[in-house]
């Protein structure tokens, strides 16, 4: 479904996470998975106490990211640090120790934890057929998500990769999609960009000057999805084939 006249794209940038691809387990079980291998040294009597913890430093670290020169990566393994010292169990030694093993094990837990969405991989194929530039513009921290995109050989399929934190920014940031313009060479109104998320993906393309294709798998979330929105989607997919049907009425 079309609601915009638009142009061809040059440049066709998909979201990563619920759009090109999917977690196996929820992530509130991944991080259950990696605390149990560490009970037996922290406890499981600490688990409720432990997860308060990182839940409020993690959100703290997504609303001040760039707000230092420290890398994103330290500061999520910093939150892994002070989540553990917030128990009051070990000194900072062991606190730095336990925290620097819990990152490490969620990374790497999280890398393996992703699969492709059903048409993902032909999609892109098609694409870059087509002489169409292809890439990834996806939020978080860089070795998190390059850890999944890597697991998936994803680097190998599309043009570019661009992490938000490469731009000091998170989508809907119009700086994101600037960043990810500028690597591909190609003007705004010159390319797309496809996601599940209303305001990220497509309301923040769109702001950038570029084509929001909404990614709606279930076929029911586009009425609610934008009512708070002055932004409505470009296009409207349920399947990512329809990316290159779409293209025809561009």
């Amino acid at each position: 479904m079309s609601t915009h006249s638009t142009n061809r794209p040059k440049a066709i940038f998909f979201d990563f996470d619920e759009t090109l691809a999917e977690n196996r387990i929820p992530i509130q079980d991944l991080f259950a998975a990696m605390y149990h291998e560490f009970s037996e040294q922290i406890g499981t009597e600490n688990r409720e106490a432990f997860f308060s913890a990182l839940r409020g430093n993690a959100g703290q670290l997504w609303n001040t990211m760039f707000e230092t020169s420290e890398q994103p990566e330290d500061q999520f393994r910093r939150c892994f640090k002070n989540s553990v010292a917030t128990l009051d169990k070990f000194d900072d030694a062991l606190c730095n120790n336990l925290g620097d093993n819990m990152f490490d094990r969620f990374l790497e837990l999280s890398s393996n934890n992703v699969q492709l969405h059903d048409g993902a991989e032909e999609t892109i194929e098609a694409l870059r057929h087509q002489g169409i530039i292809t890439g990834i513009i996806t939020n978080g921290i860089e070795a998190l998500q390059l850890g999944k995109i890597h697991r998936l050989g994803l680097q190998e399929r599309v043009d570019h990769v661009i992490v938000s934190a490469q731009a000091r920014a998170h989508k809907p940031h119009a700086s994101v999609f600037q960043f990810a313009l500028s690597k591909a060479g190609v003007p705004a109104n010159g390319a797309w960009q496809v996601g599940d998320h209303p305001t990220n993906d497509v309301a923040g393309a769109i702001r950038a000057g570029m084509s929001g294709v909404f990614y709606d798998p279930s076929a029911n979330k586009l009425e609610e999805a934008f009512k708070e929105l002055e932004e409505t989607p470009t296009f409207t997919i349920h399947h990512l084939n329809e990316v290159i049907e779409i293209i025809d009425f561009a």
